[in-house]
């Protein structure tokens, strides 16, 4: 379990990319990328509450296939990142589905803790998925800064190896 939250977290980031992308390409101000962190968020609430009523349905294994997939074509959505009113869509559904892949995982992580150390167990896991989005965000950056990809390009490499991690999930206790 704690090796799938680094394959899932570990993809190549974007996220400060798609910030120097939000203010240098796009010229957004520090307001418009707080209202869209706000909107990510807001719309995240709703994908928590279909969590909540879908995961008494579907196993685990299964919620994990179905997110991941999502998330990696979902991913390709920041393709058409080019404007203020495409950036709050893209934003939403990145919040709706983000929320759903991130209670699929800590659902993982808590169910694959050992009984009687609980709290250490869960910490250790944490402590991977945190590792997973650092690593993931500085390899994002220097892919972008040393080898020259493109944002899109970001893109595409976070959406393919996304994808690639639902090799992994048959792996799963």
């Amino acid at each position: 379990a704690a090796g799938m939250l680094f394959l899932v977290y570990f993809a190549p980031g974007f996220s400060t990319p798609l910030y120097y992308y939000q203010i240098d390409t796009l010229n957004f101000s520090q307001h418009v990328i707080g209202d869209l962190a706000f909107i990510s968020g807001g719309v995240g609430l709703f994908g928590a509450a279909l969590y909540a009523g879908v995961c008494r349905k579907l196993s685990l294994r299964q919620m994990m296939y179905f997110i991941i997939l999502v998330n990696a074509v979902l991913t390709l959505s920041y393709l058409f990142y080019t404007s203020h009113t495409r950036a709050m869509f893209i934003e939403a559904q990145s919040g709706f589905v983000g929320t759903l892949a991130e209670l699929a995982m800590m659902d993982m992580a808590v169910r694959a803790t050992p009984k009687g150390c609980e709290g250490m167990g869960f910490s250790l896991m944490m402590s991977v998925r945190n590792t997973g989005i650092g690593v993931s965000d500085i390899l994002g950056s220097r892919l972008i800064e040393h080898y020259h990809f493109t944002f899109f390009n970001l893109v595409w490499l976070n959406a393919g190896t996304t994808a690639l991690v639902l090799i992994a999930v048959p792996f799963l206790p």
